[in-house]
């Protein structure tokens, strides 16, 4: 569990790192269309639950790993559930890793919604 969370802290840190460095500074004159105008109205869905599907399901499976940490703070001889967390830590440090090396591409909402989910999965057991 310790290498688990090792991992993720490691993780983060290298998130962190990709998000402070993206290239975002151009972004705003790429929404002016021919005409000139500024469409980045046109953009914007109101729905604030948006973003990266990937993103969102990681930060579903976080959660859900704090619950089951949660869980298995209350039955420490629970070795089912043990099992389980184990297993879901695994599972998103690969999940992690793989949209770390998507970082690049991230919007700014979903670098910071990714960091905070990763900053949930570092503090899991602490």
């Amino acid at each position: 569990m310790r290498r688990g969370l090792a991992w993720m802290l490691a993780l983060t840190l290298l998130v962190g790192g990709v998000a402070a460095c993206s290239d975002d500074d151009d972004k705003a004159d790429d929404k002016t269309d021919e005409s000139g105008s500024d469409d980045t109205a046109a953009d914007d869905s109101g729905d604030s639950e948006g973003g990266n599907a990937a993103i969102e399901e990681y930060c579903d499976a976080v959660q859900e790993l704090v619950d089951k940490s949660a869980e298995l703070q209350d039955d420490p001889t629970n070795s089912d559930l043990q099992a389980e967390v184990t297993q879901l830590s695994t599972d998103l440090g690969t999940q992690a890793t793989d949209l770390a090396a998507e970082a690049a591409t991230f919007t700014a909402e979903d670098a910071e919604r990714f960091q905070a989910c990763q900053t949930d999965f570092s503090g899991i057991g602490g």
